[in-house]
């Protein structure tokens, strides 16, 4: 479409126009609106499902687990920097080698915490657990 056409259109829809009078909604249009809206939501809500399930959640913690205690159990570093290839060499130098002082720095700090601390913690996730057991049998019922 060119200009051409386009000011023609515009022409045609402002002299169509020009004769309608606007009308004024009633004083409870929006209310009534809002109203059928509302019987909408609540007769069919919406669900939002998370984009991660909580399976997949507790599967990706435990493959971050297992990958620390095999950086940290098998010396990994020790092994890949015994080999000479240089893919390994660049491997350890920008991947393996700042991983194994990052997880030593997080396990020598994690051992100046006070044991009080650490029982805190178990505490509070056992009264967590324990509230969601119960009100899973509570609302079961």
């Amino acid at each position: 479409m060119n200009k051409q056409e386009d000011i023609y259109k515009d022409e045609f829809i402002k002299n169509l126009m020009k004769d309608v009078e606007l009308e004024e909604p009633s004083n409870r249009f929006t209310n009534k609106v809002m109203d059928d809206v509302m019987q909408d939501w609540l007769a069919k809500p919406i669900e939002v499902k998370p984009s991660i399930s909580r399976k997949q959640w507790f599967g990706i913690i435990g493959v971050v687990c297992v990958l620390v205690l095999i950086l940290l159990g098998t010396d990994v570093k020790t092994l890949v920097s015994d080999l000479d290839h240089p893919f390994f060499i660049q491997l350890d130098k920008l991947f393996l080698t700042p991983i194994n002082q990052l997880l030593n720095g997080v396990f020598v700090s994690l051992s100046k915490v006070p044991v009080i601390v650490y029982i805190v913690v178990v505490a509070m996730a056992s009264l967590a657990v324990f509230d969601k057991i119960v009100n899973k049998i509570i609302h079961f019922r």
